[in-house]
């Protein structure tokens, strides 16, 4: 066959719609283009999965200088769209040419006629749901997708709305076929009284519209590219995003500055984490395993065995799923089901991720929040809740829509499939959607108690924890010696939640807190410096935290498990508690027990933590000082 070409596609007798329409169909979603992206990619992917084992791939990378010059000759005569800032032809002119490729496999791919004024039989409309037609759902039992717009966020990820589409499936005969097409999405206008809808297409150009290059010729055209290749009988659909947008989602728009590949690469990961994890479970089937590559170079995407708050979310996933009587949300007038909610409580979890700060939790706090989500299990959003009162007390819930409301709640959803308005619906069906946000508020504010003033003024946070390991903070001994493979102990890899700084007041200089012993002046409290630290002290592995005294006198050392109503200085029946075992000075001298005469020094106090808790240490004076 000759080479592809470019077709622009003039509007038919009958009307029809322009690219400006189809770009604007997914409305002006708050979040990103690539949150957006991963989002509506994944969900068309999960709607097409043939097999147990959805392979999902973000690969971003620059054109190799062995495909350049294909790229350049191939794609050359592009259409350019009227005031754009640039072009197709103009990127292919740069040194390096970025694409970003959307890869699924195990997935149907796209089959079916490749006319839209041609009968397809059911199941066979993949080719014109993605390709030709606009606001089509896809034919899938249980999809995620209502209005059939999502592919519009390829176009809206793309800075000069072109992609490429190559895809593999199955025909009615069990034949594999592979077809490959460009598409770009612009403006619309006119070309000599003759108007044209701004929707373009690179392939097999006709007289009146573009065939896509077919099997062998879409191979070899694609294998000229560099595009990612199917296995032997793999089919699915690999989707080309050219020049893609890689603005720092963290700035205003207008301003954002660029993210490097890596970091575009690392956010993808976050993003593809934070909306899609509840596919990625391990013990879950069918399932999606995510991959996200940079220039060939493998992104860590976070999951529940890296991830504190991931896995505490994903607990509570499977209690939610397990459809316990204990979990079931009600409406009451009309009495009705609407789905199942559970949570968990975490302890030293923080929010590390930038793309979940985008989605609503707060980056750097522990979560108090609830994935929401219907029957694809993909989330829709997260409902933020009440927080705990103690800083590194928080909770992680899963409400999951009854699937015999799942349609209801589906509708509420706008085209980005990020929320639930009850305000789109009406009569019961609104007060559904609108009672379960009440009672999800009811239940936040269970979990979070009563609000009462914290103990602590400030809490250092668990900065020498690492990620992967605080949500072990809650089940594992987080105070307890490790035993070596020789059978000696070792030191625990990371401090519990280490203890609370009460002299905020003295930190900036000219803040005064109260004296000791309740009498009024401006002697400063105890202060509790950095970390507190493990060390082995004659064979005994103590928590060791600094602290500083501002005037002579004597303190005294206070240690508590946190639990979540606070910190608990008794400990029940047959509990062991932590205790201050002594203090050591700088010359080295320890004197034991829970108080200790000092001038304004620095002293070291000698704590015994407990397996399976968090502890807080707190100093306070013991007597008063003048």
């Amino acid at each position: 066959m000759s080479e592809p070409s470019w077709f622009s596609q003039p509007f038919s007798p009958a009307g029809g719609i322009t690219a400006e329409g189809l770009r604007n169909q997914l409305g002006r979603p708050e979040l990103s283009v690539l949150t957006v992206l991963v989002r509506e990619a994944a969900q068309n992917s999960w709607d097409a999965k043939e097999s147990r084992r959805v392979r999902f791939t973000l690969d971003l990378r620059a054109v190799g200088p062995s495909h350049m010059p294909a790229w350049r000759e191939l794609l050359r005569g592009a259409p350019r769209e009227s005031g754009a800032l640039q072009s197709l032809n103009e990127v292919l002119r740069r040194p390096t040419i970025r694409y970003l490729a959307v890869v699924d496999r195990g997935t149907s791919g796209l089959g079916g006629p490749t006319r839209s004024d041609r009968f397809a039989e059911p199941g066979q409309r993949g080719w014109l749901s993605f390709v030709l037609n606009s606001g089509e759902k896809q034919d899938t039992d249980g999809g995620g997708g209502t209005y059939g717009y999502g592919k519009g966020a390829f176009f809206l990820a793309s800075r000069v709305g072109t992609v490429l589409i190559h895809t593999r499936f199955r025909d009615a005969d069990g034949r594999l076929r592979t077809r490959l097409i460009g598409s770009s999405l612009l403006a619309s206008y006119n070309d000599e009284q003759r108007p044209f809808t701004g929707r373009h297409w690179w392939g097999d150009a006709q007289e009146d519209h573009c065939e896509p290059l077919m099997d062998e010729d879409a191979t070899r055209m694609a294998e000229r590219l560099g595009l990612p290749a199917f296995d032997d009988g793999a089919t699915g659909t690999t989707v080309v995003v050219l020049d893609p947008d890689l603005r720092d989602p963290s700035h205003d728009e207008d301003v954002a500055p660029d993210l490097s590949m890596r970091e575009a690469g690392e956010f993808l990961a976050d993003a593809a984490a934070w909306n899609l994890w509840p596919l990625t479970l391990e013990d879950r089937a069918p399932r999606m395993d995510v991959t996200v590559t940079v220039n060939g170079d493998t992104v860590a995407v976070p999951d529940e065995s890296t991830d504190a708050t991931l896995a505490h979310f994903a607990t509570a996933y499977r209690r939610a799923a397990g459809h316990g009587a204990d979990t079931e949300i009600h409406c009451k007038n009309p009495r009705r089901l609407l789905g199942h909610f559970a949570a968990e409580t975490t302890l030293g979890a923080r929010v590390r991720s930038r793309a979940a700060e985008e989605l609503g939790l707060e980056r750097d706090t522990a979560p108090h929040h609830v994935a929401l989500m219907r029957r694809p299990d993909l989330v829709v959003g997260y409902y933020q809740g009440q927080a705990k009162s103690h800083p590194e007390l928080g909770y992680a819930g899963v409400f999951k829509v009854d699937d015999a409301l799942d349609t209801v709640f589906s509708r509420s959803e706008p085209p980005t499939h990020d929320a639930w308005v009850d305000a789109q619906l009406t009569g019961y069906e609104a007060t559904y959607v609108r009672v379960a946000r009440r009672r999800l508020s009811e239940r936040c504010a269970d979990l979070a108690g009563p609000k009462h003033a914290p103990k602590v003024v400030e809490s250092t946070p668990v900065g020498a924890v690492s990620q992967r390991l605080g949500f072990l903070l809650a089940g594992v001994g987080t105070g307890a010696p490790l035993e070596g493979d020789d059978g000696a102990a070792s030191p625990p890899t990371a401090p519990p939640t280490p203890g609370a700084d009460r002299a905020r007041g003295d930190a900036g200089g000219g803040g005064t807190a109260g004296a000791p012993g309740g009498r009024s002046g401006r002697t400063r409290r105890p202060q509790l410096l950095d970390h507190p630290r493990f060390e082995n002290l004659d064979g005994t592995w103590l928590l060791v935290q600094r602290v500083r005294t501002a005037a002579p006198g004597r303190v005294r050392g206070l240690i508590g498990v946190v639990t979540g109503e606070g910190v608990e200085t008794s400990a029940p029946a047959s509990a062991e508690q932590p205790q201050v075992v002594g203090w050591r000075r700088e010359d080295g001298s320890v004197v034991h027990g829970t108080e200790v005469d000092v001038a304004a020094e620095e002293i070291e106090l000698l704590a015994r933590p407990v397996e399976d808790a968090a502890v807080e240490i707190d100093v306070e004076w013991a007597e008063n000082v003048s």
